[in-house]
């Protein structure tokens, strides 16, 4: 683990940032779906330096523990990160090891209004046979904000995922935003999204071959004193191969505080019925998720 961690350091550029302080960051992830897994991930993160919530550097130490019907597995992590960027561009990245792969992410994105991002991430399959079997799989694409006039925007994502044996994964998605009342901070979403397998039912993860889901959303996004209150519900359609159309609900409660006072948090809680990676293949799945993340800076 320690040689894991002094590659990824090497690999990783260290940020030219004035150092304002140290800061302290805890988060939180758990999971569980209708077919009996459940995930928890617990992590401990040490800004080294903070300029502001674009610029910092540090180390993270993870702890993640993944269950089902006759199955434990628990895999610690350890990682070098930073944020960064000047001009039009924003970066951030992760790079580190749980003493067996390479994992981290990379994305840069611009800051200007029709926003382009670009986006890598390796990581490991959280399922039985692919914890058993060391699995990793990366995924890779972009996306572009099309603002299209005071209340009508568009966005667009196109990617591909590689679960490392036979199957490359091709990931499309869309939406189109309509501000109702942007005083009140409600908006109309239409969600579209496709995958396409190239080898199904590799493993035991969800790979149907091909997936598809159409969703109209309502969200509500509202400020007091700085905080942010926002609610998201959707209702619409899925299929994949082998099932027929079914429907499709999402539901997210999100919380924040606010970024520009050196202490943040936010918390998560959601719902969805679109089959996660370690979803059995029929209808009546569910899946839900809790996240809580903070930052405090010294």
């Amino acid at each position: 683990m320690i040689r894991s961690m002094m590659v990824a350091a090497a690999l990783l550029p260290t940020p030219v940032l004035a150092d304002v302080g140290p800061a302290l960051r805890p988060e939180l992830f758990v999971s569980s779906d209708t077919d009996g897994n459940h995930s928890q991930r617990s992590a401990l993160g040490w800004d080294v330096r903070r300029t502001d919530i674009e610029h910092w550097w540090g180390l993270k130490v993870e702890r993640a523990r993944y269950s089902g019907t006759g199955w434990r597995e628990v895999q610690e992590t350890l990682a070098v990160r930073a944020a960064g960027g000047d001009g039009g561009w924003r970066w951030q990245g992760e790079v580190g090891s749980n003493g067996q792969d390479l994992l981290g992410s990379a994305s840069m994105h611009s800051t200007e209004e029709a926003r382009k991002e670009f986006f890598i991430e390796r990581a490991v399959l959280e399922t039985r046979q692919g914890l058993a079997l060391e699995r990793v799989h990366t995924y890779a694409g972009a996306a572009m904000d099309f603002p299209m006039s005071a209340r009508w925007s568009a966005s667009a994502l196109a990617g591909a995922q590689d679960f490392g044996a036979g199957n490359l994964r091709r990931h499309l998605r869309g939406n189109l935003v309509f501000a109702l009342l942007p005083e009140q901070g409600l908006s109309l979403q239409l969600r579209l999204r496709q995958f396409n397998d190239s080898d199904p039912g590799e493993l035991d993860y969800f790979a149907p071959g091909r997936y598809r889901q159409a969703l109209a959303v309502v969200s509500m996004r509202r400020f007091v004193g700085g905080y942010q209150w926002r609610a998201t519900a959707g209702l619409g359609r899925q299929d994949f191969t082998g099932v027929d159309s079914q429907p499709a609900r999402l539901l997210e409660l999100d919380f924040q505080t606010p970024k520009d006072r050196g202490r943040f948090l936010r918390a998560t809680l959601g719902y969805s019925d679109a089959p996660a990676d370690g979803a059995s293949v029929g209808g009546d799945y569910r899946y839900r998720y809790a996240r809580v993340e903070g930052v405090w800076q010294f």
